[in-house]
């Protein structure tokens, strides 16, 4: 039985899974231990909201196992919401997916063993859409519909519902060629950004999905003005230049980086969705979420793990005084 409790403020639809990293310096195929973190982009996204102070509920569907288990905990330990989280039976599997963590110049690599998992499996009829009933925001990525057939239905139901009970969507493009093709991607893609008040989006990825060209404002206007018909905000992340975005009313905003020493790079992206959400829900204009976005991804990078677990206090620390001080 589910147990729908009182609205959450975000609903996050998505897979979960673990990350098996090897220390840097050690190959995968020659490593004798690795490290365990829970990951998955909107899982990550709703950790970062919860620890900072956002009720944010996550669905989806895990295997009855002691893998699935750990998901659960994890996540209900930092705070989010997971009643209405399904389990699947404990021959279903978990998806994980391996990092070889690299040292200049030699890159960081993943590998994906995810193929079959519980949340791929995952049917439009498992989602009890009533969830979404007084939520302001329901948020899922790419990555999602990249995952085949009935979780690409599972995503388009997902902003449909919501929609269609005046709740805001926000759509991370999170592009990753490992599972699909950039013109599945931008099949699949097209009806969910065509609902979302949100988009995020890497200039990369506006590139090889979008086939798009030229500043980056020109990018985040062609984006917004061809694919999110809908969207009153649209983002560019920029990597280490920051990021550039585009307002309902035409108004292109430009936001730094913030310089930060990285530990590890994964989930920084993901920190930034939170940031911004969080930054949109609490009121700010648009350049001040921009600045809360970066400004906890820049947080994420000095934690191991995929989760920007980083309170407010850090966060205003942060931007008021670059953050370096000794906290007493």
């Amino acid at each position: 039985m589910l147990n729908m409790t009182c609205p959450c403020t975000v609903v996050a639809l998505g897979e979960a899974m673990l990350r098996l990293t090897t220390r840097v310096g050690d190959r995968l195929d020659q490593v004798g231990e690795l490290g365990v973190h829970v990951a998955g982009s909107e899982a990550n996204v709703a950790v970062g909201l919860a620890h900072l102070g956002v009720d944010v509920a996550w669905l989806s569907r895990v295997p009855a196992t002691p893998l699935g288990r750990r998901v659960i905990a994890d996540l209900r330990g930092a705070g989010v919401d997971v009643a209405n989280v399904r389990w699947a039976g404990p021959d279903a599997r978990l998806g994980l997916f391996f990092a070889e963590a690299g040292l200049e110049p030699r890159a960081t690599r993943v590998w994906y063993d995810r193929r079959g998992s519980a949340f791929a499996q995952m049917t439009p009829d498992d989602l009890d859409a009533d969830v979404l009933s007084g939520a302001e925001w329901a948020l899922v990525s790419g990555i999602t519909p990249a995952l085949g057939a009935s979780a690409r239905a599972l995503a388009e139901r997902f902003v449909n519902e919501a929609r269609s009970r005046g709740v805001d969507v926000c759509v991370d493009v999170n592009y990753r060629a490992q599972l699909w093709s950039a013109l599945e991607a931008r099949a699949a893609l097209d009806p969910l950004l065509g609902q979302a008040g949100l988009v995020v989006c890497a200039r990369a990825d506006a590139e090889r999905v979008f086939d798009l060209q030229g500043s980056d404002s020109e990018i985040v206007r062609a984006l917004r003005d061809r694919w999110c018909p809908r969207a009153e905000v649209v983002v560019l992340t920029l990597g280490e230049r920051g990021c550039v975005a585009i307002d309902g009313d035409g108004q292109v905003l430009s936001q730094a980086a913030i310089p930060t020493s990285v530990v590890d790079p994964f989930g920084a992206g993901d920190a930034f969705v939170a940031g911004l959400l969080w930054g949109l829900i609490g009121g700010v204009d648009l350049a001040g979420a921009l600045a809360r976005g970066t400004a906890v991804a820049a947080l994420k990078c000095t934690l191991r793990g995929d989760q920007a677990r980083v309170d407010v206090g850090e966060v205003e620390s942060l931007l008021r005084d670059g953050g370096v001080e000794l906290m007493r």
